[in-house]
């Protein structure tokens, strides 16, 4: 049986060295964000290698990916082609997506909200003041 004061056995943990492939990146893309979604969150990025070699850390083999498309690309559920498609898109937008056919109504819509919104309280506060009036009224 172990004593409390017995030396724990040192344990070799291999950590990927990720510095060069890091700075390697840094240098051929600077815009930091996930190479599939865009997240630009640096504390979620992780570094993959398109070609599962850790050792190549040639830039075209490099992408910056957040931990759920990491995984999804190491399952196979991405091709590189399209990991680097997407990589080179970020890279010359730098995030200035069009937002265009998403928000297409989306100021018509908030106008009627708020019109509608208005309308409702306004028909709460009459109702309001009829019970109030309704109540206050002798028998």
């Amino acid at each position: 049986m172990d004593t409390p004061d017995a030396p724990v056995p040192a344990l070799r943990i291999r950590l990927r060295d990720q510095h060069r492939a890091r700075k390697v990146i840094d240098q051929e893309y600077p815009f930091k964000c996930c190479a599939v979604c865009g997240l630009q969150l640096p504390a979620c990025l992780q570094i993959a290698h398109l070609d599962h070699d850790a050792s190549n850390n040639a830039p075209d083999n490099l992408a910056r990916l957040c931990g759920t498309h990491h995984w999804m690309y190491d399952c196979g559920l991405y091709p590189i082609e399209a990991i680097r498609l997407l990589q080179a898109h970020w890279q010359t937008n730098l995030d200035r997506t069009d937002h265009k056919p998403r928000m297409k109504d989306a100021g018509t819509k908030a106008g009627l909200v708020r019109k509608r919104r208005a309308a409702a309280q306004k028909a709460v506060a009459t109702r309001r003041t009829k019970a109030a009036s309704v109540a206050t009224e002798p028998a």
